[in-house]
């Protein structure tokens, strides 16, 4: 998954008020990209008031103190939390196709302290979504 590095995502959202009409524009498509390189919904990074922190989030605390940038290391329960995600029904194709990106990635070392905050998370909403 590609990296969405927050600082520069605040600076492009800050840019959408800009005066210049061509500068907001290059700055929403840029969003746009992102987004869709990262797999994200705006309900991803939108979260309730008493929600956590999403991918992205540099203030967010790693799993048992590892480097959000960091490869993790590779356990049975990040193959067990993604295969509960994937039992579930009403899962969109993207996000499907996402939790099975996770799951090459544990599997090539690419998984991060970062990507198993994020999986930790994406599970804590869905489950709040019943």
């Amino acid at each position: 998954m590609p990296f969405m590095d927050r600082n520069s995502f605040i600076t492009l959202l800050d840019k959408l008020g800009d005066a210049d009409d061509a500068v907001c524009l290059a700055a929403a498509r840029e969003i746009h990209q992102r987004m869709e390189q990262s797999n994200l919904q705006w309900s991803d990074l939108l979260v309730p008031v008493n929600g956590e922190a999403v991918a992205g989030d540099d203030d967010a605390e790693a799993p048992a103190g590892e480097p959000l940038d960091q490869p993790a290391q590779a356990g049975s329960e990040d193959y067990a939390l993604i295969d509960r995600l994937l039992a579930r029904s009403g899962l969109s194709d993207d996000t499907r196709e996402e939790l099975t990106g996770m799951r090459a990635d544990i599997a090539s070392g690419e998984f991060s302290a970062r990507d198993r905050k994020y999986l930790q998370n994406l599970e804590a909403r869905l489950g709040r979504q019943g």
